[in-house]
C-alpha cells in the first residue's frame, strides 16, 4: 500500500482550527472542465490558486482535505494558518496549514480555504496536490470518464434535473472510533460468491484517486485468490496484495469486480474499502440530495432542450454565499 493512499485516508483525522470558506456561486448554467488521467485512472484536474495557475492536482473524492506540497505554498507565499495533526500507521505527524485567498476549478470559486501542506510527498510528475472534499462538497458533480469531462454546479440545479437513474443514498460521514467524520462519500454495496459466510453487506467509500475496488480487511474472505502480487498504487508504486473476482451489487444492479485486499490491513474510518469511480463510465455525485446515479442518462424531453455547457466562464459578481467549513469531531 503507498504512502499516499494511506495518507489522503487519514486526512479526514486532521484537526483544523474553526474557519470560514466562502463559495462564490455561479448562475444559471452547469459549468465544466475537462480533465487528464494518470496511471491507470486517476483524474488530473487544473486548479488556480489565488489567481495564478493553472496547477494540475489529483481529484480525489476520497481524501477530505485538499493537500498542496510545499514547494507550491512557497511558490504562492502562501500564509500560515496554524498546524495540523496527522495521524498515520507509523505514528502521528504534524504539519503546517496554509491559507489561500480563492482555489477555483472551471469556473468556479472557494474562497478562504485552507489546505494541507506536504513536506517530501510523493506526487505525480507535474502534479502540486490534492482537491478533496473540502473544495467539492459545494457542488453536485458529473464525471464522465469516457469524455474526459466533469461537469458541475451548485446543487441542486438543472444538470440534476436532466439526469435519470437510480438514486442510491449517500451518506457523507464516516468514523474514527466512537467519532464521526465528515466528507466522506459513504454508499452501500453487497458482495457476493466473496465471503465464506455468503453475502455481505459492505460500506464502501466513493473514492476517484484509487483503480482498484480496495477492501480494508482479509477477514472472512473466501474462493480461490490469485497469487499475491504487486499491485500498482496511486504513485505508480507497488503494494502487495490478493485479488479475487467477485460480484458487487449496488442497488439494482450487479457489477463483475475484481476485489484487491493489501496483504496488511490497512485503516478503515468507518468503512468496509474503497470503491473507484472509474468502475463507471460516468457518475453523478449530489452532494446537495445526498445520493449518486451510476451512468446516467439524460432525461429525453430535457436531452433536446438543454443549454450548452460553459468552460471556466467567468463569475458574475452578486453576493457570496457563506459557508462555515466543516471540520470533523
Amino acid at each position: 500500500m503507498t504512502s499516499f493512499r494511506l495518507s489522503s485516508r487519514i486526512l479526514a483525522l486532521l484537526c483544523f482550527a474553526l474557519s470560514l470558506s466562502t463559495f462564490v456561486p455561479g448562475f444559471g448554467q452547469p459549468m465544466q472542465t475537462r480533465f487528464r488521467t494518470a496511471g491507470e485512472s486517476m483524474i488530473i484536474v487544473p486548479l488556480t490558486i489565488n489567481g495564478m495557475g493553472p496547477f494540475d492536482f489529483l481529484l480525489d473524492t476520497g481524501s477530505t482535505r485538499t493537500v498542496l506540497d510545499q514547494k507550491l505554498a512557497e511558490e504562492l507565499h502562501l500564509e500560515p494558518a496554524g498546524r495540523a495533526t496527522l495521524e498515520s500507521p507509523d505514528g502521528a505527524a504534524v504539519t503546517t496549514v496554509a491559507h489561500t485567498d480563492s482555489v477555483s476549478m472551471g469556473g468556479a470559486t472557494v474562497r478562504n480555504l485552507n489546505m494541507v501542506v506536504m513536506s517530501h510527498y510523493d506526487l505525480l510528475p507535474k502534479v502540486r496536490g490534492i482537491l478533496g472534499e473540502d473544495f467539492l462538497r459545494y457542488f453536485d458533480i458529473l464525471i464522465d470518464n469516457r469524455r474526459h469531462l466533469i461537469q458541475f454546479e451548485r446543487g441542486p440545479g438543472p444538470l440534476g434535473v436532466m439526469l435519470s437513474g437510480e438514486h442510491l443514498p449517500l451518506s457523507v460521514y464516516g468514523s474514527d472510533g466512537e467519532k464521526l467524520t465528515s466528507d466522506r462519500l459513504v454508499v452501500m454495496g453487497q458482495l457476493r460468491e466473496f465471503y465464506e459466510f455468503g453475502h455481505k453487506d459492505a460500506k464502501l467509500q466513493l473514492d476517484s484517486g484509487t483503480p482498484h475496488l480496495l477492501l480494508c480487511s482479509q477477514v472472512g474472505r473466501a474462493g480461490v485468490w490469485q497469487n499475491s502480487a504487486a499491485f500498482e498504487g496511486i504513485h505508480g508504486n507497488n503494494f502487495a496484495a490478493d485479488a479475487q473476482k467477485a460480484l458487487l451489487r449496488l442497488g439494482h444492479r450487479l457489477f463483475k469486480v475484481t476485489v484487491v485486499v493489501p496483504a496488511q490491513n490497512i485503516p478503515s474510518f468507518g468503512v468496509d474499502g474503497f470503491l473507484p469511480t472509474s468502475l463507471f463510465s460516468s457518475i453523478f455525485i449530489s452532494h446537495s440530495g445526498r445520493f449518486v446515479i451510476l451512468d446516467p442518462s439524460a432525461k429525453p424531453k430535457l436531452a433536446q432542450s438543454k443549454p450548452p455547457f460553459r468552460t471556466d466562464t467567468a463569475i458574475p459578481d452578486g453576493t457570496s454565499l457563506l459557508i462555515p467549513s466543516r471540520t470533523p469531531e
